[in-house]
């Protein structure tokens, strides 16, 4: 099922989101790591720019883990490799990927483990989709 991420917050703790079906509905909010230098108004800025992307389905080690796991990576994103959507709650969790959560609680989310098991389960049979970032 293509999906599509809105950032709502760019903040030092994290840029903070939502993604949505294509018929718009809420499926969960993101978290991605913050970086310093956006421009304008935003001066924390996402490892991932606007853009479509395609994210492909795998097998992926995370930094410092000893176990692979499935997941679906968030391809061409310039500049970088191994942008995946996986498991945490605060920004520091990730290093430009993106983490899934059922809500936001202050500077983190929460739920993340049962929130990508539903995006997984979401995505059952599915080898790639689109990714719409704005």
């Amino acid at each position: 099922m293509d999906l599509k991420l809105t950032r709502t917050s760019f903040e030092m703790s994290g840029i903070y989101g939502q993604i949505t079906r294509p018929d718009g509905s809420l499926f969960c909010v993101t978290l991605e790591h913050s970086y310093p230098g956006g421009t304008g108004p935003i001066i924390y800025a996402p490892k991932i720019p606007p853009g479509q992307y395609v994210c492909k389905r795998g097998m992926h080690l995370l930094e410092g883990h000893s176990i692979p796991f499935e997941t679906f990576e968030i391809t061409n994103v310039p500049g970088h490799t191994n942008c995946l959507v996986h498991v945490g709650n605060v920004g520091d969790d990730s290093s430009g990927c993106v983490l899934v959560g059922a809500s936001r609680l202050n500077n983190m989310i929460v739920q993340s483990r049962i929130t990508f098991d539903a995006f997984m389960q979401l995505q059952t049979g599915v080898g790639e989709f689109k990714l719409e970032v704005v």
